[in-house]
């Protein structure tokens, strides 16, 4: 299964949400009258997904910003909207996957907070948001506010999103910070090396693979870059400032990415790492990683590994690794 961003006018997408008012048909007995522009779910304000397996469309979800302006709301806010997966798809854990990836998405955008308005006719629906970690919130808001059927949710998003350009520089400071601990066992050079330039930080920005983990005033305390390799995503560097350590800030940017790549059909993700580092390879086993041995590097990771050896810091072992991404 794969999920993809779509037009909110997209064919796969319209017949979808024509089923999903079929459903509120059935349960309500008329319509939703919420009112949906497409332009509302065009990036960086929102967002609709498709998911779809072998070319068959499954489910779907959208996600809109919603700021202060509107009664009882946050700057920050997403809201979701049409949430639906088709009946002979449901309980395959398709509707999580979608919501995950609404969650990520959107964080991913820098909104810090997802709300949402269900009824009380899909108690499918709210159990997966009470166990996805949704809470009641007291503030109504929208078409269906001062109806009884209407209930509303809402769940604080991780501080994890899409670098910006200015906070390029705050990148290279992290990864000098990160470097200290490397000499203080004696790798000096690697300690020493120059973080990624300004430029090489750009591509990965441009690419939409460059995301940051930030403090509560939203300054970066941890970065990950990652780029296709093979039929994967390869994290190229994942960097830790010293004073945020042993948070889990490394593990959530890892698994942030990991849940993106999955979504867009990658096998695996890869990377190089020091193998008798501490913090390097027996951290990453810790993470779901295996060491790939020389029978089955690919062309690729060997290229990457030898481009490491000829840096000079190939003196200490150096080894790929993968994680499957089922």
């Amino acid at each position: 299964m794969q999920i993809e961003p779509r037009p909110l006018d997209d064919p796969d997408v319209q017949e979808l949400l024509d089923e999903v008012q079929l459903e509120y048909v059935r349960r309500y007995g008329s319509y939703d009258d919420t009112e949906l522009h497409p332009n509302e779910f065009l990036a960086p304000h929102g967002l609709f997904l498709l998911a779809h397996e072998h070319g068959t469309p499954v489910g779907i979800g959208g996600w809109r910003a919603k700021d202060s302006t509107h009664a009882g709301l946050r700057d920050g806010d997403a809201e979701l909207k049409r949430m639906y997966v088709r009946t002979d798809a449901r309980r395959r854990g398709i509707a999580r996957r979608v919501l995950d990836a609404l969650e990520r998405t959107a964080a991913d955008a820098g909104r810090r907070r997802v709300i949402l308005e269900t009824g009380i006719e899909q108690p499918e629906a709210i159990a997966m948001y009470a166990t996805a970690g949704y809470d009641p919130m007291p503030e109504r808001y929208g078409h269906y506010a001062d109806t009884e059927a209407a209930l509303y949710f809402c769940k604080d998003l991780p501080p994890i999103r899409r670098a910006t350009e200015h906070e390029l520089p705050a990148l290279q400071d992290i990864e000098r910070a990160a470097g200290q601990p490397f000499a203080d066992i004696g790798m000096s050079l690697v300690a020493d090396d120059e973080p990624p330039t300004i430029a090489e930080l750009r591509t990965y920005l441009d690419a939409a693979r460059c995301w940051v983990y930030v403090d509560e005033k939203n300054y970066p305390i941890g970065y990950l870059v990652a780029t296709d390799v093979d039929d994967g995503l390869h994290i190229e560097q994942v960097s830790v400032h010293p004073d945020a350590a042993r948070r889990g800030v490394g593990r959530a940017l890892i698994d942030h990415a990991a849940a993106g790549a999955r979504d867009r059909g990658c096998a695996a993700l890869t990377l190089t790492t020091f193998r008798d580092v501490p913090w390097n390879a027996p951290y990453y086993e810790r993470l779901g990683f295996e060491n790939v041995d020389d029978t089955r590097v690919t062309p690729e990771l060997g290229a990457i590994l030898a481009d490491e050896r000829a840096r000079g810091i190939g003196q200490w072992p150096r080894i790929a690794m993968v994680r499957a991404l089922d």
